[in-house]
């Protein structure tokens, strides 16, 4: 972590030195200009955890209508302060929407993901780390990344979609294209379009059976009614499913990965979480809160509001900085320490309010079960620091490769 010296501060999401390496800016952002305006992009950086929690919570002057992943050519065009109404026929993607159609469309899919629901997929879950494992650790090195997380929640996204398992590496494939890092904008492109037509193709197989429930997180939306009409396969496949395939098979590696480094750079809290594998659920909220690499997600302002001191204005954008608020040491004592054990109350790792990850309970199932089979396997293990790769990024600043060695 380089310093940045305050007289020479400036702060841009896409700036290489950020991108490079954003938590020296956060602690400067968080204790000099904890809400930071952004001319350029007519936006707002907040930093403190209260901020950001209260922001995300604020749905009556906070939005997501205009996107929650702004690009930097899309925030150099000003809104002129009109903030756009959501569109519901065609349906937009589901961050985008706003009471009562989110909740709506969230109920749709939600059973499944509910926790009941998902503590019933532990064992799915943990057959397939362990096939995972036979195959890893006896060739001695792997990419605890791509490898052995990667592979493991896509195939967990495939068992809920009704996607053949042997289609795991390929979705685990196009969301590492997918990764927001990768500057072959067209390769994203592609492949955000196969888990696309691989969603619809599900879609269309579910509508031909007539939708009997067996796979609730695709049934539920084939018998939703927006305002009275049927969601054509493509609005359910591109505007909800293929995002949630996308989110389920993307971060947790990262977090998974980042978590295992962590636990190697602290070989004694290693030893204490691998003990008892009880302590692997502790230790995977301590991961959420360090390792998550989800930078922001936008919003835009649709009614003045002040945050820290500061009016912001109809229009204006905001990036809530998620991994800035996750190292507030208002928040939490020594925050840039890794601390298995840490009393946690919350974090931000799932986001909060209206955009709260409708995931988060099969995450932490998925995350905890990654770290108990791994740790009980190889519970001493190396690290090849020197071949990991973090590449720059300024939204998902995570590990794209870890390489652990086993004996």
């Amino acid at each position: 972590m380089t310093p940045v010296t305050a007289p020479e501060f400036h702060y841009d999401p896409f700036g290489p030195d950020v991108k490079a390496d954003p938590l020296p800016f956060y602690k400067i952002l968080r204790d000099e200009h904890p809400a930071y305006f952004m001319e350029q992009y007519d936006a707002w950086a907040i930093s403190r955890f209260d901020d950001v929690w209260n922001l995300l919570n604020d749905t009556e002057r906070i939005t997501g209508t205009e996107g929650t992943m702004l690009f930097q050519e899309q925030l150099r065009i000003s809104n002129g302060g009109i903030v756009p109404a959501p569109s519901y026929d065609p349906l937009t993607v589901l961050s985008y929407t706003e009471s009562p159609v989110h909740e709506e469309l969230r109920q749709a899919v939600g059973p499944p993901l509910r926790r009941t629901a998902v503590l019933r997929l532990e064992e799915v879950i943990r057959s397939m780390a362990r096939a995972r494992l036979d195959v890893l650790v006896p060739r001695g090195r792997f990419n605890v990344t791509s490898e052995y997380g990667g592979v493991v929640a896509a195939a967990t996204m495939c068992h809920m979609f009704g996607i053949p398992l042997s289609d795991a590496e390929m979705v685990r494939d196009a969301v590492l294209l997918c990764d927001p890092s990768n500057q072959d904008v067209a390769a994203q492109g592609v492949a955000y379009g196969q888990l696309t037509d691989l969603v619809t193709a599900v879609v269309r197989r579910r509508r031909e059976v007539g939708a009997d429930g067996s796979y609730p997180l695709v049934d539920g939306l084939l018998t939703y009614r927006l305002a009275g009409r049927a969601l054509s396969d493509e609005e359910i496949s591109g505007s909800v499913l293929a995002t949630i395939l996308f989110g389920g098979a993307e971060t947790l590696p990262k977090i998974v990965a980042h978590g295992f480094m962590e636990l190697w750079r602290h070989p004694d809290q290693r030893r204490q979480v691998a003990a008892e594998p009880a302590n692997c659920a502790t230790a995977f909220e301590e991961m959420l809160r360090f390792c998550a690499p989800a930078q922001w997600f936008t919003r835009t302002v649709k009614k003045p509001v002040t945050i820290a001191g500061s009016d912001l204005g109809v229009g204006h954008r905001i990036f809530p900085l998620l991994m800035a608020a996750n190292r507030d040491e208002r928040e939490f004592d020594d925050p840039d320490t890794f601390r298995w054990d840490r009393p946690i109350a919350r974090h931000l790792a799932f986001g909060q309010g209206q955009g709260f990850c409708i995931g988060n309970h099969l995450a932490r199932l998925e995350g905890r079960i990654l770290l108990e089979e791994l740790l009980a396997r190889v519970p001493e293990y190396e690290i090849d620091v020197e071949h990991a790769e973090r590449p720059p990024s300024s939204f998902q600043w995570g590990w794209r490769t870890v390489p652990m060695v086993v004996d």
